[in-house]
């Protein structure tokens, strides 16, 4: 036990050394305080009305609903009802959201009257059905946040700050702002705490009479997060953003402390479609999942709106909401040395990485501070499309998605590391149309160099056509295994003595995929009873080997040599503790 809590402890401090400022994204879901008392969200079919009331009328002057303690507190779509509805909505976004949404509403209760959330659901979905409406669901008003419960360090009214550009470089920002630095005419929806507009990076960037606060107030942030994801996707000076002009909407959907609500969130996501928004910005989490916000999202995909949010702080392999909803683009961190952050979140799901340790930003009152996150990779990405959109302004979400994953860095598998980490160059050259536009030949003379219990290691041919060629896609059956630059990988978490069917396929700058290369069967090595070797230094160690340190046994991540100080506990971007 002691040996536990101080490896706990030892990773806390270590967490503590490599991060500077707040990690941002969201909290543990599922937890029942994370619901808003006394709140339902409600979604009822758009009935044939013969009557020259509103439904929202109806249900405002229901008295089966006010004896009952049931008050409309808001109307997502309704022109006048609720302090904080998305007032004169276009007829189209207005009918597109009704078909996809159904017309949506925040009913407020009396909590004492009932003994728990499903008896209020319960009653409350009765007394609609008397009343003629046909209720799609009932959902809580849960909460979501963008920060965690640290304190943020070193604010300065600096802006150049030694060492902060990496995270640019990084991502080939630099050469992407050869073909566009971005256009006014693209517009960021910044769904977070608000924005400083008054910063002297953003203050030219910043349109508040396009934005709104449905968390009450204006749209200036008292908090300092939304300011600094609003930096890292456009501002200009000496920390200039990914982005260098676009026009940035604050659609303040967080109060100052930092939460807010999924009803609200919802109420953001539309706005943002209705203003005509290229890009969402969602550098906030929790809830878990919910129809109504998983409907919000496809409303504006299907509206021309790309949503991008943040994978979440975790740790864990499995991605936080919203983000892990399908017309989402999740995005997770690396650190400045191209590893996942510890707490980027990761799995099934996960589209691309981008820096999100310790990034140097804007920061309210006119300030810049260092923050980490995947709060913070999620405007690198945002910045991408936005420089994606200024030069093909009639991009598709999914074309934009599909190029933003086949042109990214490869990094890792793709559990870890989704395809890889985000090429703005790369992707804004594909998106404008320039590069190799020909799909590149299929990889040839594909051969399995070995296995082991767990691990087959492959090797092929580049295809005919090589020039342009930027990943080889290393396909298990139809799932994608592994995307690597060079002619050979290895495929690992096998399952001993079974028979897989591996094909290789080539991407190109473009995006553009090759057919697949001819099919190799292999069968991994029966399970061995064997201990795996123990490491060594002066130990030439392949990619799949395994071996034991301590009483942990670990997988090697890359070829090397060892030796003293690189032991596996030391150096994770060499092994993984399995």
């Amino acid at each position: 036990m002691k040996k536990f809590l101080s490896s706990v402890l030892a990773a806390i401090l270590l967490m503590v050394t490599l991060l500077t400022g707040v990690s941002f994204g969201s909290p543990a879901e599922g937890h029942s305080s994370d619901y808003i008392e006394g709140q339902l969200v409600v979604s009822l079919e758009e009935p044939f009305m013969d009557s020259s009331q509103s439904v929202d009328d109806i249900l405002m002057e229901a008295d089966s609903l006010t004896e009952s303690g049931f008050a409309i507190a808001d109307s997502l779509f309704g022109q006048d009802a609720g302090t904080f509805s998305v007032q004169a909505l276009d007829s189209d976004v207005r009918a597109t959201a009704i078909e996809k949404m159904g017309l949506v509403y925040l009913v407020e209760y009396s909590v004492k009257d009932y003994k728990s959330i499903e008896s209020a659901k319960n009653t409350l979905e009765k007394k609609l059905d008397n009343l003629g409406f046909h209720v799609r669901y009932i959902s809580e008003n849960r909460k979501m946040y963008a920060l965690e419960t640290a304190t943020v360090q070193d604010v300065s009214p600096q802006a150049i700050h030694n060492n902060q550009r990496w995270h640019y470089e990084m991502i080939k920002v630099p050469q992407a702002w050869e073909i566009t630095a971005g256009s006014s005419s693209v517009r960021i929806g910044v769904l977070d705490t608000g924005i400083d507009s008054n910063h002297p990076s953003l203050k030219d960037l910043v349109n508040t009479s396009l934005g709104s606060s449905f968390v009450g107030g204006t749209t200036n942030d008292g908090n300092g997060h939304g300011t600094h994801v609003a930096g890292t996707i456009a501002s200009y000076g000496s920390v200039s953003g990914v982005m260098q002009n676009a026009t940035l909407i604050p659609i303040k959907v967080l109060n100052d402390s930092g939460s807010g609500s999924l009803y609200g969130v919802q109420q953001g996501i539309v706005y943002a479609a209705n203003i005509r928004a290229d890009v969402i910005n969602m550098s906030l989490g929790g809830g878990g999942y919910d129809q109504g916000m998983d409907e919000a999202i496809q409303t504006a995909v299907s509206l021309g709106t790309i949503v991008v949010a943040a994978a979440g702080n975790d740790g864990r392999p499995s991605i936080s909401y919203p983000a892990a909803y399908s017309g989402s683009i999740a995005v997770g961190s690396v650190t400045s040395s191209r590893t996942r952050s510890s707490f980027s979140n990761y799995g099934p799901g996960l589209d691309v990485m981008a820096p999100g340790s310790n990034i140097y930003s804007t920061y309210k009152n006119g300030q810049y501070t260092t923050l980490s996150g995947t709060s913070m990779a999620t405007p690198h990405v945002t910045g991408v499309f936005g420089l994606m959109r200024s030069v093909n302004p009639n991009l598709s979400p999914a074309a934009a998605g599909d190029i933003l994953r086949n042109t990214a860095q490869p990094a890792g598998s793709s559990d870890q590391y989704g395809h890889g980490i985000v090429d703005a160059h790369a992707a804004v050259l594909a998106a404008a149309g320039g590069g190799d536009t020909p799909a590149p030949s299929a990889p040839g003379d594909l051969i399995s160099t070995g296995q082991t219990g767990t691990s087959v290691s492959l090797s092929w041919n580049p295809p005919t056509d090589n020039e342009g060629v930027t990943a080889y896609e290393v396909y298990n059956g139809d799932s994608l295994a592994a995307t690597v630059a060079n002619t050979s990988a290895t495929v690992t978490d096998l399952t001993a003595d079974t028979t897989y069917t591996f094909t290789v396929r080539a991407v190109d700058a473009s995006g553009n995929r090759s057919e697949a290369s001819n099919a190799v069967t292999v069968t991994t090595d029966s399970d061995s009873s064997q201990p795996s070797p123990t490491w060594a230094p002066g130990i030439s160690y392949k990619i799949g080997e395994e071996v034991t340190y301590g009483e942990a046994t670990y997988q090697c991540l890359q070829e090397h040599i060892s030796m003293a100080g690189w032991e596996p506990l030391n150096v994770p971007a060499l092994w993984l503790e399995k």
